[in-house]
């Protein structure tokens, strides 16, 4: 058994070795050429070729399967060859102290085999490409080669069992990995372990290093995005209130009779004034103004402001409402601001929620309690996210870029409702952009703006140029602006490469 730690992945390598367990498997399938027994070789896929005249096989250690390593003799040699194919597999591999048992699948056509100054290596990878057949090391000098094939490699190549530990993944995932080693490694023969997070598979030797490899990679950890996600809310509002309030209207009275009515409702004081020498009889300007001074005049045309023009019993007088001007501002500026850091796996999704969770009620249920008239309302409830949602899919592309998948929406109370049901209004934006680090993504949103002005004077007279200012405006501007501001990091880059280390694998 071998152990292997890869960042947090626990590899186990299992080869089958001699015993009662290792022997039963090989005997209820012969499609796994493990070689084990005491004398001669046990598994009837091989027994043929000792038969044919190889000598007898080395027995496996008890204590596991060791892999074949073949052990060519050293030296390079040249090539010059007109033959059929299986004499020219035994030929070269001869040449380098190397046994050959040939399969009949191997083809007996002719073929031409021109190389110079090769060693074992290339020499066998060349005839593997002439022929189409690959080798099956039966110990250090001999060999089966047969028509490459995946019924041939099903039935020659030796078979190893192997269990990788996946600590964390879920079912799913699970049978993720289930599904890269039979679709791509061609194990077809895996067994699944959710409960302990084990996968034990059986295949070729040959193809249990690239799928070791290509576990670790994937199960490396993916990169590490931090988002600085800021929100601010400004909320303005501004009301002057700025002009000449003019009179709207004027009343028209004979100077002569108004005084007159005076004088003769208020005759007592008025022998009082001219008995006390302070006006002589007659003289009722001097006597009207003694009244108005002395404060027992109240509630005439003289009360307020007035004019007089004409003259004589023609004389007439004009009074009008007060006259204001307004020099007034109210304004208010209100911000908020809400700035929090999300941290969120490469490709995965971060979602960042400012508002409540409303109760609507969607239905109601009544029923008939038995044997009484009374009913009992049950209702059926829905919550809904009121306010903001911002949802953010970081990807990482290369070292220095990531894309942002942006999902802004705002929910709020429409004021109205259907059937007693709050009406909702929905507004939401979707955007990808790409930034390079230190950049950031701004999104902007005009909630809500509003303008009245409100106009008090003479009709028309404050649309005269110059006279804008001659009625009293009172103009109103309330805005509610959202910004949005998303600065990625990269905390963590798992994979600085744009694809793994290339494995080549046998074509079946």
């Amino acid at each position: 058994m071998d152990t292997m730690q890869l960042s947090g992945l626990v590899l186990v390598a299992i080869t089958f070795a001699p015993g009662a367990w290792a022997q039963q498997a090989i005997t209820a399938s012969p499609v796994a050429p493990i070689i084990s027994g005491s004398s001669a070789p046990t598994n009837p896929v091989l027994a043929p070729y000792q038969a044919s005249g190889l000598p007898g096989l080395q027995m496996e250690d008890a204590d596991g399967a060791a892999p074949v390593e073949l052990a060519p003799d050293k030296g390079r040699h040249s090539f010059h060859l007109h033959l059929d194919e299986q004499s020219l597999v035994r030929q070269v591999l001869n040449a380098y102290g190397i046994q050959v048992a040939i399969d009949s699948s191997v083809r007996s056509q002719v073929v031409s085999f021109d190389v110079d100054d090769v060693d074992f290596t290339e020499a066998s990878g060349l005839v593997k490409l002439a022929t189409d057949a690959f080798f099956v090391p039966l110990d250090s000098k001999r060999l089966l080669a047969a028509f490459d094939t995946k019924a041939n490699r099903n039935q020659y190549e030796r078979q190893v069992m192997k269990t990788f530990s996946f600590p964390g993944l879920n079912a799913n995932e699970l049978n993720d990995m289930q599904n890269i080693a039979r679709s791509i490694f061609g194990a077809e023969r895996t067994v699944v372990e959710p409960g302990q997070g084990k996968m034990t598979i059986r295949s070729p030797g040959a193809q249990v290093d690239p799928m070791n490899r290509t576990y670790a990679d994937l199960l490396d950890g993916r990169s590490e995005v931090q988002l600085d996600v800021g929100v601010y809310e400004v909320d303005k509002t501004r009301s002057p209130n700025v002009g000449v309030v003019l009179p709207n209207s004027a009343s028209l009275f004979n100077a002569k009779s108004e005084i007159n009515s005076i004088i003769a409702n208020n005759s007592t004081l008025v022998d009082e004034i001219i008995s006390s020498g302070l006006a002589s009889a007659g003289d009722y300007p001097a006597i009207l103004a003694i009244l108005l001074a002395s404060g027992e005049l109240s509630g005439t045309v003289f009360n307020t402001s007035f004019v007089l023009f004409g003259g004589g019993w023609t004389e007439t007088g004009a009074e009008w409402n007060t006259t204001s001007a307004n020099m007034l501002l109210s304004s208010s500026d209100v911000r908020s601001l809400n700035q929090m850091q999300l941290r969120v796996l490469d490709q995965e999704e971060a979602t960042f929620r400012s508002g409540e969770r409303y109760p609507i009620m969607t239905s109601s249920y009544t029923a008939l309690a038995s044997n009484s008239s009374s009913t009992a309302t049950t209702p059926q409830i829905q919550y809904e996210d009121l306010g903001l949602t911002l949802k953010v899919k970081p990807r990482i592309e290369g070292e220095n870029e990531v894309r942002l998948d942006l999902n802004l929406k705002m929910e709020s109370l429409a004021g109205s409702t259907i059937n007693d049901i709050p009406v909702l209004a929905n507004r939401q934006y979707t955007s990808v952009v790409s930034l390079r680090l230190g950049e950031s993504a701004l999104v902007a949103s005009a909630m809500s703006k509003g303008d009245s002005l409100a106009i008090t004077g003479i009709p028309g007279l404050s649309e005269i140029p110059g006279l804008q200012n001659a009625g009293d405006r009172q103009d109103t501007t309330d805005s509610l602006d959202l910004v949005i501001l998303v600065t990625p990091h990269i905390v963590r880059l798992a994979h600085r490469e744009a694809a793994g280390a290339m494995m080549l694998l046998p074509l079946h």
